[in-house]
């Protein structure tokens, strides 16, 4: 529910304004689309018909981060994957007639929209209905039932849209918000923990050496933070799951928000998150390419080195005019490309022509 949230608000939205006509899958359909999308890890996929026409496509959408990362037996089943992480070398490693298959996505988050009524019962039900079928295939019930209050406990704590949007006509607190979080070595293993982490801490540390009182957040608190860099532990929110909608409504008071790139060089959920906040997003250098191109210096600002970074929050922070230019075309596109409704129409369209 976390990963596949975003495409299904979109999806309630058009429906609820009478663009679509949206239904939870079943029968054969279902079976088939079980079998082609859950090995490794579950795809969100959609069947889609036009009215007053025999014409059907079976859609997929992949959230992975890993951009080397396809679900084989779905791109060669489906007729359209649309994937979260894509970058051309990664790409250009499918067979052609894979690659003629694969869409972009734009910056995305997780996200519930709080007009879906009707939805947020027949969801519950779905989660429920999916375990019963899953028992019934003998699958172990603990690790069934598990997973199933894992995807209601995450559905049930979905920050609503009205929660992240923001316009450029709001007023912001004229601070620089950078919250992260480590990775605890005894717990994940692989050369990679080390040096995110370490990337991480340099980052805190030099963005309040060089902004001070008017840099705000720091390490997301845990067991392994606490110990370790008491120091930089986070002065925002504890941040625990339950309090999530408290912590993006907090993230939207800000004027500047930093982000950085999430593991396996993927675009975070959290710059989804800034564009719909409306704060100023400074990024770091980002590799993987969009379906709606993010332009550097008209939609963001981005960075390559915690200095530079301090140094394009500083530019921001003292200069009114370029903050407020970087909203008002960071908002346009966020209304163009990356609000779930529109997001979603655009992908269909695509998928059905």
């Amino acid at each position: 529910m976390w990963l596949h949230s975003y495409f299904i608000t979109g999806l309630v939205q058009l429906e609820k304004e009478g663009i679509i006509t949206l239904g939870v899958m079943g029968g054969p359909d279902l079976r088939r689309c079980m079998d082609m999308q859950m090995n490794p890890y579950p795809l969100f996929t959609l069947k889609c018909s036009e009215v007053n026409s025999n014409k059907s496509r079976i859609i997929c959408f992949d959230p992975k981060d890993q951009s080397d990362a396809w679900q084989t037996k779905a791109l060669e089943e489906c007729d359209v994957y649309f994937k979260r992480s894509t970058n051309r070398p990664d790409t250009e490693r499918l067979t052609r007639p894979q690659q003629s298959k694969v869409r972009q996505i734009n910056p995305m988050f997780a996200t519930w929209y709080s007009g879906a009524g009707s939805w947020n019962v027949r969801l519950y039900a779905a989660l429920v209905m999916r375990a019963g079928r899953q028992i019934v295939a003998r699958q172990p019930s603990r690790q069934v039932l598990s997973s199933m209050l894992n995807n209601i406990r995450a559905f049930a704590f979905l920050s609503t849209l009205d929660n992240y949007e923001d316009t450029p006509a709001s007023n912001k607190r004229w601070k620089v918000l950078f919250q992260t979080r480590l990775w605890d070595p005894s717990e994940e293993k692989g050369e990679w923990v080390e040096d995110c982490n370490l990337h991480r801490v340099e980052m805190v540390r030099g963005l309040r050496r060089r902004l001070g009182t008017r840099c705000i957040g720091g390490l997301i608190r845990t067991p392994y933070t606490e110990k370790n860099y008491p120091e930089l532990l986070s002065n925002l929110t504890l941040t625990a799951k339950a309090k999530r909608p408290e912590f993006i409504r907090l993230c939207r008071q800000f004027l500047v928000r930093v982000n950085i790139k999430a593991l396996y060089d993927a675009v975070p959920y959290s710059l989804g998150e800034t564009l719909a906040a409306n704060n100023c997003l400074v990024s770091e250098s980002i590799r993987n390419t969009f379906a709606t191109p993010l332009v550097e210096s008209e939609h963001y600002v981005g960075f390559t080195t915690p200095d530079e970074c301090a140094d394009r929050c500083l530019e921001l922070l003292e200069s009114g005019g370029k903050a407020i230019r970087l909203r008002e075309e960071a908002h346009a596109y966020y209304r163009k490309a990356v609000r779930p409704k529109a997001a979603m129409r655009t992908f269909l369209e695509q998928a059905m022509s």
